[in-house]
């Protein structure tokens, strides 16, 4: 993984060699090489692939960055009208100046993706920073006095003195999940910056803060025409704003078929027509939105290129996904989005352009739709629900049946949110005590699993249940799941993913919007499909909402390689001394992944696969090295 790392020691002289772990865990194949600037208390290094990765050094001030931004011609001009010269300058270079001139707000001028580490030699300070979606990653960690910080997990670890241990509240957090959210990370000491925030570390003291947060201060104006046309404004703009320093042969499109990659593709091919579209689809009909893709690619005559992605492309590619991740990570749709990468990296496109972020900012995901719903009955009568449904419901029976339809709707409806969200999961649904192992409950009790989740629900800036919803998915299923899936697998296959609809410009724009005109009724992302009328093709705008998924339960079930594979990992010996489950809860898992319900128990089947794969390329290496000593 490309990407910056560094070391701040007080009274330390720390030198480039100080770097070297920290380049090894960060370096892939075919990366340019690393660049390094030390001296004195700090060590600020880049393993750069792309060229907007660089480390400068302007008087009294050293920054290393990941910095691909969408207004470093605005950054130019406000350093050039203070009398510097910036014809030559590099963008790292800028940036620098930037903080002389304005101190650490100046990362509230920074639009795009970006990571960066600063050294202010004056103020013997470090200060580091992620973009407002967490785009970029940084981990850190603090020992005494000395910080260590990396884009990569194991670049911190691999740098750290002592042996790193696992955290069971991570663990916790990926089973229910499969992803681990921040400020969390797999082991024990070593935290990720949160979205839209810095971290200063002054003298062994550290601090953070958000410089940036999504507040939804909704408009009086209910007006459909007139916000229907901003949003298509807003938009547009943002990916022009993405696109303005692309070129059309090397730049494409992922084309899902939905509405939020086909809506990248109608502006950017404003820019950069023809665009270079690329889809992947599945023989498995139940997943396959291949049409849509097709009907997006024609109406906007697009040098289109699509790909089916069978078992054996799975088998090929889950190897691959294992090692690179080196936390555990198990979004199944990242064999769909490797391959997908993969086929525009053969085709001689190096940068593709995503659609993640449209069902976050404009209520497009099906379960703030499904929660409506759940709502209606908060708004009976109390005296009614409490003294007359809920005793009659009371008495219909429990199970499966079509009449135990109501007794379910009562239950999940008295649930408050966003525990209701989760409600339907095998771990709220079934005794704990049968699924995981008791010393892992003991670390990370079930009344804490949703703290994180809780947190940015009760924390957001708004007064609406949708709008909570949505800024908490912003952080948790936008920031810790989504990106790095695209990000991870793009970088895996050797190109550079951009994301236009989670420009901060169009997520101010959609904090405004009236919750009714987001989800009117239960029709999601309303004013978003407003706006794209007349653009989108009419079978892609009122196509049913499907998702970017992957048959990988049918995979692991019918493929005999793949089945053979996933009964290795989770009945080898290693797998279930390893203190998560109850041994026994295995192989119930696999029986009823075989005969009950394959989509619902396999992708939990897939995400042990996934932590065993973890354990094996990133940790057990760790664990035995620390034991022969």
């Amino acid at each position: 993984m490309s990407g910056i790392c560094g070391i701040c020691e007080t009274g330390a002289e720390l030198k480039r060699s100080s770097l070297d772990a920290m380049f090894a865990g960060l370096a892939l194949e075919g990366e340019r090489p690393a660049q390094a600037l030390a001296g004195g208390p700090v060590a600020l290094g880049v393993s750069p692939r792309w060229a907007f990765q660089q480390v400068a050094a302007v008087p009294g001030v050293c920054i290393a960055m990941d910095a691909d931004l969408t207004n470093f011609a605005d950054l130019k001009r406000v350093v050039s009208q203070k009398g510097h010269d910036v014809s030559r300058m590099t963008i790292a270079e800028v940036l620098a100046w930037l903080y002389v001139l304005r101190g650490e707000s100046f990362v509230e001028a920074l639009s795009g993706e970006f990571a960066l580490a600063l050294w202010d030699e004056r103020e013997q300070r470090l200060l580091l920073a992620i973009d407002r979606m967490a785009v970029k990653t940084l981990y850190w960690r603090q020992d005494g006095p000395r910080l260590l910080f990396a884009s990569r997990v194991g670049a911190v670890r691999d740098a750290q003195e002592q042996p790193a241990e696992i955290n069971p509240q991570a663990v916790m957090q990926f089973i229910l999940a499969a992803a681990i959210p921040a400020p969390l990370s797999i082991y024990r000491g070593i935290e990720r910056l949160r979205p839209g925030h810095l971290l200063v570390f002054d003298r062994g003291a550290v601090r953070q803060r958000a410089y940036w947060d999504i507040e939804y201060v909704e408009s009086d104006d209910h007006d459909e025409r007139r916000w229907a046309r901003d949003v298509q404004q807003g938009l547009r703009e943002a990916v022009h704003r993405y696109a303005a320093d692309e070129s059309p042969e090397r730049t494409g499109a992922y084309l899902s078929g939905g509405t939020d990659s086909s809506s990248v593709v109608a502006f950017l091919n404003e820019r950069l027509s023809p665009v270079n579209t690329f889809s992947i689809y599945f023989a498995e009909a139940a997943w396959n939105e291949i049409g849509y893709a097709r009907a997006t690619a024609e109406r906007f005559q697009t040098r289109h290129n699509e790909a089916c992605v069978g078992v054996q492309h799975a088998a090929e590619a889950i190897p691959k996904i294992a090692e690179y991740y080196d936390e555990p990570f198990a979004n199944s749709s990242s064999i769909g989005a490797y391959w997908c990468a993969r086929l525009a990296r053969e085709k001689g496109v190096d940068t593709l352009f995503a659609g993640d972020g449209g069902d976050e900012l404009f209520a497009g995901n099906e379960r703030y739709a499904t929660d409506k719903r759940f709502q209606i009955y908060q708004q009976v009568p109390r005296w009614l629900r409490r003294g007359v449904i809920e005793p009659l419901v009371g008495l219909l029976p429990e199970g499966d049946g079509p009449l135990s339809l109501p007794r379910k709707y009562v239950r999940r409806a008295n649930i408050p949110n966003p525990r209701r969200g989760f409600s339907y999961s095998v771990f709220f649904s079934n005794p704990v005590q049968g699924i995981f192992d008791p010393g892992l409950l003991a670390e990370a009790p079930p009344e804490h699993w949703l703290e994180i989740y809780e947190s940015h629900f009760r924390n957001a800036r708004a007064t609406s249940e949708l709008n909570r919803h949505l800024y908490m998915d912003v952080k948790v299923t936008i920031g810790d799941n989504d990106l790095r899936k695209v990000v991870g697998t793009a970088e895996l296959a050797g190109v550079r993913a951009r994301f236009p609809l989670l420009d901060h410009h169009l997520a101010e724009l959609s904090s405004r919007i009236p919750t009714p005109l987001k989800l009117k009724g239960t029709r999601l992302r309303y004013i978003f499909k407003k706006a794209m009328e007349g653009i989108l093709p009419e079978v892609v705008l009122h196509k049913p909402k499907h998702g970017f998924g992957v048959p990988v339960s049918l995979w692991l079930l019918r493929d005999p390689k793949l089945n053979e594979m996933t009964r290795e990992l989770l009945s080898d010996r290693r797998s279930r001394q390893r203190g998560y489950l109850q041994p026994k809860f295995y192989d119930k898992l696999l029986e009823l992944h075989r005969t009950d319900h394959a989509k619902f128990y396999g992708e939990f089947v897939w995400s042990l696969v996934i932590l065993e794969l973890w354990h094996r390329n990133h940790y057990d290496h760790i664990r035995e090295r620390v034991s022969a000593t």
